[in-house]
């Protein structure tokens, strides 16, 4: 499948504003903190661009913790994010939950859970109801490399490929759950290998190329789309910071990891393809990183204007109306 260049030139616009936003929700977490505890995506941009550039508004998203661009890309506004983080009042939540699993069944956008692996089976239910009422429309799931080795993770797989569901199960394989190495809690090279358990593709791909991260997803998407064919997708990719802002020791990692990964920062590595592409040049890449910017600084200025939720709606959306 060849990329447009267009397309290219919006992801990796895409992962800048990701990336910045992510940088400024750090330095203000340090200058003051923030009342959700950021757990920064920096580094692993290309998974949620690659995979969500392209879906159809009416293809459903259950993001991860790290999965900020699924967000963005789906419509939701940086304002909302940044709002959300505050705890400050806003229509999609109410200062009720965190940036991370805020949900917008508008934009396709499904609420999350702080139970890792615990969001999997929900989209696996989403996909039962896209394949009864919405023929065509697929879900997509994200978790990390520790969820899969949760029953969550094996249970939902298992069903979807007995009910023959359109889903795409995304694992952002970032090499640690918290702070236990991939190679100290799995036996196989590959976790994409699981996929054979179930009877249906297992593609690994390299999550630092948001180039191949996108046609893999999208491969998956039609195969979803048209043959109601799951398929699970492992990125393999690194995070930069810990696991939140709260874990800054790192002792479980080494400068020296830290640092190669760095060298394959995925924004730099798609730059440096349009740039040699003639897509992109210095002064146009400078404007992306400035509208960017822009735009964070807008959401930040949002979220200090912004209410906090009123006492008396602490209780609205937790109980149905009578009826």
């Amino acid at each position: 499948m060849e990329i447009d260049r267009n397309d290219a030139l919006q992801m990796y616009r895409w992962m800048v504003i990701t990336r910045v936003f992510e940088e400024r929700v750090v330095a203000l977490h340090k200058q003051r903190g923030v009342p959700e505890l950021p757990h920064a995506c920096i580094g692993q941009e290309a998974v949620g661009v690659g995979v969500c550039y392209g879906l159809h508004r009416d293809d459903v998203v259950l993001p991860s913790l790290r999965t900020r661009a699924a967000f963005f890309i789906k419509g939701s506004s940086l304002r909302t994010s940044m709002a959300a983080m505050f705890g400050k009042d806003t229509p999609e939540c109410g200062g009720k939950n965190t940036s991370h699993h805020i949900g917008d069944p508008e934009l396709g956008l499904i609420a999350g859970s702080g139970i890792v692996g615990g969001s999997i089976s929900v989209c696996v239910g989403a996909a039962l109801a896209l394949k009864r009422i919405k023929p065509q429309r697929v879900a997509v799931s994200f978790f990390g490399d520790g969820a899969t080795n949760r029953a969550d993770f094996h249970e939902s797989l298992n069903l979807a490929a007995v009910l023959k569901l359109p889903i795409v199960f995304v694992c952002e394989n970032n090499q640690y759950a918290y702070s236990t190495a991939l190679s100290r809690a799995v036996a196989i090279p590959r976790l994409a290998i699981r996929a054979d358990s179930y009877g249906f593709p297992g593609i690994t791909v390299d999550g630092n190329d948001v180039l191949a991260v996108h046609k893999a997803a999208r491969e998956a998407v039609e195969r979803a789309a048209t043959q109601n064919t799951p398929t699970l997708l492992e990125c393999v990719t690194y995070r930069w910071r810990g696991h939140s802002e709260r874990d800054v020791s790192g002792s479980y990692r080494t400068v020296e990891e830290i640092e190669e990964w760095k060298r394959k920062c995925p924004i730099e590595r798609l730059k440096k393809t349009l740039l040699d592409r003639g897509v992109l040049n210095e002064s146009s890449d400078a404007g992306i990183w400035n509208e960017a910017l822009e735009m964070v600084e807008d959401s930040v200025a949002y979220m200090e204007s912004a209410p906090y939720p009123l006492p008396e709606h602490t209780l609205h959306g937790v109980y149905a109306e009578a009826r």
